[in-house]
């Protein structure tokens, strides 16, 4: 698999956000925002990168998701009348899973989670990223990254 450890600064994801299980409708989640967003802004969206970011809850019991797209500031995220999530600057384990997202998302953190961060002797942060590719999501040879924050790494800067 294609791996690597890759630092990335803070961002804006504006979108919808539930709190989620493991048993969250995840596809659902996107179907609400794609309901959102009006045909005039899916033009717009539409080449904004899309994001599935996945953070513990502010009481730390739990996980929030969002399904959302990387913007450019508050204002942005308020032009589209969605939720703003800041996602924190870290360093990331990330994976390239091919296939499709439905099939591909849960092995890739598996991977991630059971192999590739064990063996780089880092920890999960607890936040998670699913970094979607152009193209159809349900194609068999449809390509994104799964992203997994973790700490216990010397930046290189």
């Amino acid at each position: 698999m294609e791996t690597a450890l890759i630092e990335y600064g803070n961002f804006l994801v504006a979108g919808v956000t539930v709190n989620a299980t493991e048993s969250t409708d995840f596809a659902a989640v996107w179907d609400e925002l794609l309901e959102r967003v009006s045909d005039e802004q899916k033009t717009a969206t539409a080449k904004l990168q899309k994001v599935g970011v996945l953070m513990p809850d502010a009481a730390d019991e739990g996980f929030t998701y969002t399904a959302g797209f990387i913007v450019q500031g508050i204002p942005a995220v308020a032009a589209l009348g969605l939720t703003g999530v800041v996602v924190p600057a870290a360093m990331y384990a990330t994976v390239l899973v091919e296939g499709p997202a439905a099939d591909s998302i849960k092995p890739g953190f598996e991977y991630l989670h059971s192999t590739f961060i064990p063996e780089k002797d880092v920890t999960p942060t607890g936040v998670n990223l699913e970094v979607y590719g152009p193209g159809d999501v349900t194609a068999s040879n449809y390509r994104m990254y799964c992203w997994s924050a973790v700490d216990g790494v010397e930046s290189p800067i």
